[in-house]
């Protein structure tokens, strides 16, 4: 943002009668002064760093008349004894006759003041920027050149000295992070104060080297390195229109110069609307641009580019590695220097092969399986729903490996449902349109059997559940199943439960919608949708109406408050001997017996039961053991995660067991030999106790005796 006018400044008139209000002091020592149509100043401003003795007055100033504002406010804004830095464009400029505006308020306050000679722009992320330099005024007349950029990094003097003494063929020019270098070819204009290169927010420690500009060639490599080639090599590269490949060479160069790894940013950095260092990608024409997942490239001598920093858009999933995320027990998707890899869990010999498939800044490559190898049969809904991850622009820019993959991104984004577990033939059927109330899952399903149909083979109802969380959260809307047949009650029941979330499905005889279960909680029937889609608010106001508290019995008795329940009589003694050796007897335990279905996944008194059957026992012998947040922790065989899962959403407390009776249960749990969930709440999301969403870790080894 340029601060103040383009023009030369006249001299600064005599005091005017009632400007010192429209002084407004947006932190210790920094005030803005002058028009500011919605905040834009206050909210850059408001970032910058204060000095200390120094008071900083911000000003866009519309003409030559607001310098009499400025004649009023400095005496207001700067107590004797304290210096001002004056962030007004041209404060610093000589006029044709007379001495510079900021000279005279030196003189007339007694104090040192210091301006800008010229253009200033406040940028991004706190800082301001003097296209040529900042003067330093003192009362008795002396004028001093400063640098260009505040707060003033270590190194600007390098730097800038470089853009001063341009090698052949190269410009160069200062800009608030750093250097901007492109082709110096015929006819090629001077880039504008709007360019997004001056919006790159500096970093105090490193340099960042823009390279490239949209529609001019790359400058040559060589020439390049022949002025970098002093520079400390923690550096920032960034590649500007069609520049990549120079960039990456003229990273290489430099880490092999100097025996030392340098960062390339996969496009120009910039901050997000959450103040978050992302890159922009922009195209060689520089018409449009998007922003990849992987911001920041680590180029070092003899090996291939890696990815540094978080990827966003896998932040949620469960890490297994350096830079790869568990998408289930068969899958993980890793961040690479061309994209995304989708692969299993141990990659072997490929690894290094893959790793060297060159960077395209204009593409979001998802290399999906081990090189030469046949796809297994399990990795379509894995890429649904990393493409349900993907934002609008970052989708448009996939290409897949193989190519025969890429009818997975032929689907018509208007009317998309939010989630797609299908088999490629499938459609959304001729009813369907998209509803901003709902948030909608496209399925292929068996109806009989619960099991949801892909190409890849077929997904269980419970870990269904699992997939649409993930893709869901943190979304509140209430669950839309589009499914090809109609959907059982139980299925329907079941994801309602383990999504925390009202579920709607066509059943045999019309829509209805069921309500998630939870202890301490009314049960809810399943409410029927009798106007079909779309429904009408009102439907969907009652199907949506909060259950109510029930009313359950508070501990009183002698047996309530023991840690051991248990309801599996025939293995008690067996893990009282081993809670004892553990040094867990006061540890919450149930005992109960396992079942390998996912309807009924335990056994009560000698009988299958569901999860929502074993919470209801629990809270009748335990009731202080609901929606507590100290772990109630299982001896029962094999189970699920998502079983463990539904039964922490019905006691609304943290559920686990050991790692090992987990099948998908991630590496970290098998380190501490135990693995816990949390239940989820009323919005669908994760509920976090005193231990936090990633604390229950922490919680494990605490409940176990480790520090």
């Amino acid at each position: 943002m340029t601060i103040g006018h383009a023009g030369r400044p006249a001299l600064p008139a005599g005091p005017r009668r009632g400007s010192a209000s429209a002084l407004r002091w947006v932190a210790d020592n920094l005030a803005v002064v002058g028009p500011d149509p919605g905040d834009a100043i206050v909210s850059i401003a408001g970032l910058l760093p204060t000095e200390p003795g120094v008071v900083t007055v911000v000003g866009q100033l519309a003409g030559p008349d607001d310098w009499a504002m400025i004649t009023e406010v400095l005496p207001i804004a700067v107590p004797p004894g304290a210096a001002a830095r004056l962030a007004v464009s041209g404060a610093g400029m000589s006029p044709p006759h007379g001495p510079p505006p900021a000279a005279l308020l030196a003189q007339q306050l007694d104090a040192d003041i210091y301006a800008p000679n010229g253009q200033l722009l406040l940028v991004p992320g706190g800082g301001m920027f003097a296209l040529d330099g900042w003067r330093w005024f003192s009362p008795d007349g002396m004028v001093r050149q400063g640098g260009r950029r505040f707060p003033r990094p270590h190194w600007e003097s390098e730097v800038d000295t470089i853009a001063r003494h341009p090698v052949s063929g190269v410009r160069a020019y200062a800009v608030p992070a750093g250097l901007w270098l492109f082709s110096d070819a015929p006819g090629v204009p001077d880039p504008s104060l709007d360019d997004l290169v001056l919006a790159i927010p500096a970093d105090p420690d490193r340099v960042t080297i823009v390279l490239g500009r949209p529609g001019t060639p790359a400058p040559g490599v060589e020439a390049v390195m022949s002025m970098l080639e002093a520079l400390d090599p923690s550096m920032v590269i960034a590649p500007y229109g069609d520049a990549a490949a120079e960039v990456m060479r003229l990273a290489t160069l430099i880490a092999e110069h100097w025996d030392s790894p340098v960062e390339v940013a996969t496009g120009l950095p910039t901050l997000d609307g959450e103040f978050e260092l992302v890159s922009v990608a922009v195209d060689p024409s520089g018409e449009s641009w998007w922003t990849p997942p992987v911001s920041r490239l680590r180029v070092a001598p003899g090996v291939p580019p890696a990815p540094i920093g978080t990827v966003g858009l896998l932040a949620d999933l469960r890490p297994t590695g350096t830079g790869s995320h568990r998408l289930n027990e068969r899958w993980v998707v890793e961040a690479t220097q061309f994209g995304l890899w989708v692969r299993p869990p141990y990659a072997g010999q490929h690894v290094a092969d893959v790793r060297r498939r060159p960077w395209d800044p204009q593409r979001l490559t998802i290399l999906v399986g081990l090189p030469g190898l046949p796809l297994p049969d399990d990795v379509l809904p894995m890429l649904h729903m990393l493409l349900n991850r993907l934002p609008p622009d970052v989708r448009g820019r996939v290409t897949f490996v193989p190519t025969e993959l890429n009818h997975l991104l032929d689907t018509d984004t208007e009317d998309r449902p939010d989630v797609v577990l299908a088999d490629q033939r499938s459609t959304t059927p001729r009813w369907w349109r998209r509803d901003d109330r709902l948030f909608a899952v496209l399925l292929t399903v068996d109806g009989p059997t619960g099991m949801v149909r892909t190409d890849a083979g077929d997904v269980a109802p419970g870990e269904l559940g699992e997939i649409i969380a993930t893709h869901r959260d943190p979304d509140p809307r209430p669950v839309l199943l589009i499914a090809s047949a109609p959907v059982a009650p139980d299925v329907e029941q079941l994801l309602a439960d383990q999504l925390q979330s009202t579920v709607i499905a066509r059943r045999n005889d019309g829509w209805w919608a069921s309500a998630p279960h939870r202890v301490g909680l009314e049960p809810r029937a399943a409410a029927m949708l009798p106007s079909g889609f779309p429904f009408t608010e009102e439907e969907l106001a009652a199907a949506l109406t909060p259950a109510r508290p029930a009313t359950r019995r508070q501990p009183g008795r002698a047996a309530d408050h023991e840690p051991l329940l248990s309801l599996a009589p025939a293995q008690e003694a067996a893990v009282v001997a081993q809670r004892l050796r553990e040094g867990r007897a006061g540890v919450p335990t149930v005992v109960v017996a396992a079942e390998p279905d996912w309807r009924h996944p335990f056994r009560l008194d000698g009988r299958p039961a569901t999860a929502l059957e074993l919470a209801r026992t629990i809270a009748d012998h335990r009731p202080g053991w609901i929606a507590d947040r100290e772990t109630v922790w299982l001896e029962a065989g094999e189970l699920t995660e998502s079983s463990l899962r539904l039964l922490a959403n019905y006691l609304g407390t943290p559920v686990g067991t050991r790692a090992r009776a987990v099948p998908d249960a991630p590496p970290a749990a098998h380190a501490t030999g135990w693995f816990a969930v949390p239940p989820r709440g009323a919005d669908g999301q994760d509920l976090t106790g005193p231990y936090g969403r990633e604390g229950y870790l922490d919680q494990e080894r605490y409940d176990h005796g480790e520090p």
